[in-house]
């Protein structure tokens, strides 16, 4: 088999899913996700409680 040339360490990046709870005015739940990277999960947070 032959060896495939790509972005290098691009599969072994850290990734985390982050979920956002919207509560609506009938009083049900809307979810929004998000894949970012590991080193922007402080910032996302931030500006997602905003």
């Amino acid at each position: 088999m032959a060896k495939t040339k790509g972005k290098k360490g691009a599969a072994s990046r850290k990734m985390a899913k982050i979920i956002v709870a919207q509560k609506k005015e009938n009083g049900h739940y809307s979810f929004k996700q998000k894949v970012v990277p590991l080193d922007n999960v402080q910032d996302e947070l931030s500006a997602a409680k905003k």
